[in-house]
């Protein structure tokens, strides 16, 4: 099996299962509003749909397009997909979305540590305008990645390398990483300095809201350690000649990538109690309701 097909097969095994969890999380939060009454929670949300159209259009673009051959089952799809949407904006959202994660990555961090200094006045703040601040992270990008609407995008395969994939063969690609590696170091810098203050604050606190807010810190610094392995990947790849080294580092960018993109349900399960329980209680109850079925599909077979 060719390290492609691993790549893409094992995306598939923990992308689905953490894009399902996504949602039920999202749904357990928007059906329970008054318990889960924190900015943090809006700002999961809101993170968790950019992070799961991330995960899917480069599953879709990168992922299965490089094991996809001219007679595989998905061979018709990349051959057609052009008369229906635009290669251009899928393309552009590849570069566009990094914008968006490291920028939601840096909110995030400056959320908790603004929390942590004066609840009483940050937190009216972020639950009121939260949604303002995600639509200017999502549409400011398009300041740098509009230049990918201006040149041709097709999918085209590759006989060579018996394969399809996103190109736009005009594209001057370092005009876009000319702004975009600069601004994931400071968006890298910034998460990280705002992370250690937090720890530092975090001290003062009293011991039940420190053990709250330290749950909700926690799942911020494991986040901002998954961007951190994906800027120290990304920057020498884009920059560097490619070497053996780089080789194998590349390897690894795909997982850290979907790391920054699906972690977040799996932590926010492990370390709210409050969601942890409803999901249990969920989960418990739809294996009740299918047992009932059982059940009575067995009746009618007696």
């Amino acid at each position: 099996m060719s390290s492609a097909s691993i790549t893409v097969t094992l995306s598939i095994i923990y992308g689905f299962p953490s894009v399902f969890l996504y949602i039920l999380t999202i749904i357990i939060i928007q059906k329970n509003k008054k318990k889960f009454d924190s900015s943090f929670f809006n700002l999961y949300v809101f993170d968790g749909f950019m992070n799961m159209f991330t995960y899917l259009n480069v599953l879709f673009t990168s992922r299965l397009s490089s094991v996809t051959c001219d007679t595989c089952l998905l061979a018709p799809v990349y051959r057609n997909v052009g008369r229906f949407i635009s290669l251009n904006f899928v393309l552009a959202m590849l570069y566009h979305m990094a914008y968006v994660q490291y920028s939601i990555t840096v909110l995030v961090s400056l959320n908790r540590l603004s929390v942590l200094l004066k609840s009483h006045v940050f937190e009216p703040i972020w639950k009121k305008y939260t949604w303002l601040f995600i639509i200017l992270i999502y549409f400011l990008p398009f300041l740098n990645t509009k230049i990918v609407f201006y040149y041709e995008t097709e999918i085209t395969y590759f006989d060579d390398i018996d394969q399809y994939s996103l190109i736009s063969r005009e594209l001057p690609v370092t005009q876009i990483f000319s702004i975009l590696i600069p601004f994931m170091i400071l968006a890298m810098s910034l998460t990280i300095f705002f992370n250690i203050a937090s720890v530092i604050f975090l001290r003062g606190l009293n011991i039940q809201r420190k053990q709250t807010e330290s749950k909700f810190l926690l799942i911020t610094i494991i986040t901002c350690g998954f961007q951190l392995v994906g800027t120290i990947i990304s920057v020498p790849l884009s920059l560097l000649e490619v070497s053996p080294v780089l080789m194998k580092l590349s390897l690894i960018l795909p997982f850290t990538s979907d790391g920054l993109s699906l972690v977040q349900p799996w932590l926010l399960l492990c370390f709210s109690a409050a969601v942890s329980a409803i999901f249990e209680e969920t989960y418990l109850e739809i294996l009740k309701r299918n047992q009932k079925v059982v059940n009575y599909k067995n009746v009618l077979l007696v």
